[in-house]
């Protein structure tokens, strides 16, 4: 009998605290969650030290960059890196290696957070009657990419001027779709000059755009270094033999494609990555 109540009081207290929860919850207010540039935000003030991460504002924007001084008897000039749209400025796919490396060369390194991923469209494929179910294609939306654009461009000329407060020469080194979205900026024949871009596994997750792309990488004036790896993702992979064929066409004599073994989380490749850029720069007079 005492076990039977026990359980009739402790069913009765449940269900005065769900009653309770349920009328609490009209109160409760829903936010939407973090985004990814300012969870990395908040990693960089706190492991990285406080010279070494600046803020920098672009129109309204304020965004962060990590800054590094040459370490070399002779400045060579400005890199400016820019990490996937998914991945922080210190990224273990190269970049952070190439920021701190760099810098015994002669290079200062500006390393940029980049706004969040773009959501992908999924449409429905032109149907084929030879398949049993016609896949569905993966595209990019046009008025979220004309922003993601602008967000980009603005950063990428506040760091510009940033660049031109130090002696030398001026280059990009840029990860993925930030990458390719660079590539049709330079292509617009901006004010803003580099000497050299150094394309990191460059890809759009949009069939149009990422075919497209290899067109515009042979339509720009600077020189382009266009590294990737065996094992890369299937955007890369797909266009590698056309952007070839792409810049012998347009007689880019000073385009360069490399690969490298293995795929991009591999740390044994950052020294090969290193070398890579570094041999490419001493070949172009940089």
């Amino acid at each position: 009998m005492r076990v039977n109540i026990c359980c009739a009081l402790l069913f009765f207290i449940s269900n005065m605290s769900f009653l309770a929860g349920a009328e609490d919850e009209k109160d409760v207010e829903i936010k939407a969650p973090a985004s990814l540039e300012s969870i990395y935000q908040q990693d960089l003030y706190h492991y990285l030290q406080g010279d070494e991460v600046k803020s920098i504002l672009a129109g309204d924007t304020e965004f962060i960059t990590l800054f590094r001084e040459h370490t070399a008897a002779q400045a060579k000039g400005v890199a400016i890196l820019f990490p996937d749209w998914s991945l922080p400025a210190n990224n273990q796919l190269g970049l952070d290696h190439l920021r701190k490396q760099l810098n015994d060369y002669g290079w200062v390194t500006y390393a940029l957070n980049v706004p969040d991923q773009i959501t992908l469209n999924t449409v429905p494929a032109t149907p084929n009657e030879t398949l049993f179910h016609a896949p569905d294609l993966p595209s990019l939306p046009e008025i979220e990419m004309k922003t993601y654009r602008l967000l980009l461009t603005s950063r990428f000329k506040a760091i510009y001027q940033q660049a031109l407060e130090h002696p030398g020469f001026i280059i990009i080194i840029a990860q993925g779709a930030t990458s390719a979205m660079l590539v049709e900026f330079l292509d617009g024949k901006p004010e803003e000059e580099v000497d050299a871009v150094i394309l990191l596994s460059s890809y759009l997750p949009d069939i149009k755009l990422n075919h497209n792309l290899s067109q515009k990488i042979a339509s720009i004036m600077p020189p382009v270094l266009d590294i990737y790896h065996s094992n890369d993702n299937n955007w890369v992979l797909s266009e590698i033999s056309n952007r070839k064929k792409a810049n012998r066409k347009n007689h880019k004599l000073d385009y360069r494609q490399r690969e490298l073994f293995g795929d991009n989380t591999s740390t044994t490749q950052h020294a090969r990555l290193l070398k890579e850029i570094y041999g490419f720069l001493t070949k172009i007079g940089i």
